[in-house]
């Protein structure tokens, strides 16, 4: 018979196998895009916003963890969490879009790093498997990509197509907690492994989706000159017309 707790372990193992697999490329397919944008600061401001998007996440999902109401929690740290990754949008409303993008997915990996550390600090308190600890390595490159296919499709594409990104962000971290929620839910070793091949179903397409992400982003790309810093063409005339004015 199939347990839910035969299930989980196959899926842990699919999940850094698939989902390392997926990360590693839509990482390729992000980092291509984010070299052809200026050079800006955003580690600064990625890693504030990520920290307080990850304060109003746990305050926001506590009250489910309290009425132990699993997969309500599954659906609701999909939609709180991809939504709180797009803070910068707000707190950095004034910069250029290119810079907001890489914000946003900045924001995404450094709350994917810092809920793996706090995840990882309780795996080891509590003797848990050590192969849980590259389950929390993929998930924070998932949490990165998800923002970059949010901010992606978010910024680069028009109508109630850009909120494509978003719903698929929502949807595959919210599958990607369900096999286990449902296991600590209760629910029967079939259902459990449901899930999990719906959620490996969307890792799957996880890099088709941050490759097109990345393309549509391509549509940022400053115009040659623009977000750096101008030198005025008659500098040199303006400085010898300083030194001769000078007594």
């Amino acid at each position: 018979m199939l347990t839910p707790e035969k299930v989980i372990e196959y899926y842990f193992g699919i999940i850094t196998v698939v989902g390392g697999l997926s990360v590693l490329l839509a990482v390729k397919y992000t980092l291509r895009r984010w070299r052809s944008f200026p050079k800006n600061g955003w580690k600064v401001g990625s890693f504030a916003t990520a920290l307080v998007g990850l304060i109003v996440a746990s305050l926001l999902e506590t009250p489910l963890l309290f009425l132990k109401t699993w997969i309500a929690l599954a659906f609701a740290a999909g939609i709180i969490e991809e939504s709180v990754k797009l803070l910068p949008m707000k707190f950095f409303e004034r910069s250029p879009e290119w810079e907001k993008w890489r914000l946003v997915i900045g924001a995404g990996l450094f709350l994917g790093i810092i809920e793996g550390l706090m995840y990882t600090a309780g795996i080891f308190a509590l003797n848990q498997p050590a192969y849980l600890v590259g389950v929390r390595i993929v998930l924070a490159g998932l949490h990165a990509t998800w923002a970059a296919i949010t901010i992606g499709f978010l910024l680069g594409e028009r109508g109630w197509k850009r909120f494509t990104g978003l719903a698929f962000s929502m949807i595959a971290h919210a599958l990607y907690d369900l096999p286990s929620l449902a296991m600590v839910d209760g629910y029967p070793g079939t259902v459990v492994a449901y899930l999990a091949g719906l959620s490996t179903g969307f890792l799957l397409v996880t890099p088709l989706m941050a490759k097109k992400a990345a393309e549509m982003a391509g549509r940022l790309v400053p115009e040659e000159g623009e977000g750096q810093d101008e030198v005025p063409e008659n500098i040199e005339e303006t400085e010898e017309n300083e030194v001769t004015s000078s007594p």
